[in-house]
């Protein structure tokens, strides 16, 4: 949904309120294909009870095999730029209010040649659902922590994002939009997804991005910048969900998810 849905309920993606309770018993695995030949791969293992969810996912992202050369311009072999990381969900229903607490823990580790960064950080998130899921209200602190680059200590600034979502009332459609503050600076993420039918779903958002990465290039660039198409389909047992983004530049990013329930 071009980066909107903090409060959808997918397994295998980086934005999303830690709260999210998703009631499924599944194993997911997903592979996003970039420009350049760059290409991440996840897993996500998701493990609901009545009150409790837990998951836990492992991705990892190659950026290819390049040759490297010294000050002198000779060769001293090849390297691979790479990045993993691990990260734990933990979601609980408050009953008595009822609203949903999440947290949630990310280890990532990233190798550029010589460059070598690590990065501990957690999100905390809070949902107050209305009449159901489908029309509630959410805040999460996202991604804050600590670096290591090369030794070296830093800290990483949170993301604070307010989001919503609606069931349209003469729509078979939910609306989702959320809105990102980080480092004084703040992105407003517009989505929807029209329920077709109860397996098939299509999903499309934007952002405010849109202006920021437009280059004039065209005007279909310009309109599709910054843009997200998904289309899900799902039974009881199997989930397969395909989505594609544009830049604004033009370029295109296309992911396949595929899950099975237990």
């Amino acid at each position: 949904m071009g980066g909107a849905g903090y409060l959808y309920q997918s397994a295998n993606t980086q934005i999303k309120n830690p709260a999210v309770f998703n009631k499924t018993r599944s194993f997911t695995t997903s592979i996003v294909k970039y420009p350049a030949s760059i290409r991440s791969q996840s897993l996500n293992l998701n493990l609901p009870t009545e009150n409790f969810v837990f998951s836990s996912s492992l991705k990892h992202l190659s950026y290819g095999v390049f040759k490297g050369y010294d000050e002198y311009g000779g060769s001293i072999g090849s390297y691979k730029s790479y990045e993993t990381w691990v990260d734990g969900y933990f979601a609980k229903k408050i009953n008595s209010f009822p609203i949903y607490l999440g947290s949630s823990m990310s280890l990532k580790s990233s190798n550029f040649h010589n460059a070598n960064t690590k990065n501990l950080s957690t999100s905390f998130g809070l949902i107050k659902n209305f009449k159901n899921e489908n029309n509630s209200i959410g805040i999460s602190i996202n991604q804050f922590g600590i670096n290591f680059f090369n030794g070296k200590r830093s800290y990483t600034n949170p993301r604070i994002v307010l989001s919503s979502s609606k069931k349209l009332k003469y729509l078979p459609a939910i609306s989702y939009i959320d809105f990102l503050q980080e480092k004084n600076h703040t992105e407003v993420f517009m989505g929807i997804c029209f329920i077709y039918s109860e397996k098939i779903k299509i999903l499309a958002g934007s952002s405010t991005r849109k202006f920021d990465q437009n280059t004039s290039q065209s005007l279909i660039t310009s309109i599709l910048g910054s843009t997200g198409f998904g289309l899900s389909y799902d039974t009881k047992q199997i989930s397969v969900q395909y989505g594609f983004y544009y830049y604004g530049i033009g370029t295109r990013v296309d992911g396949l998810n595929i899950g099975m329930s237990f």
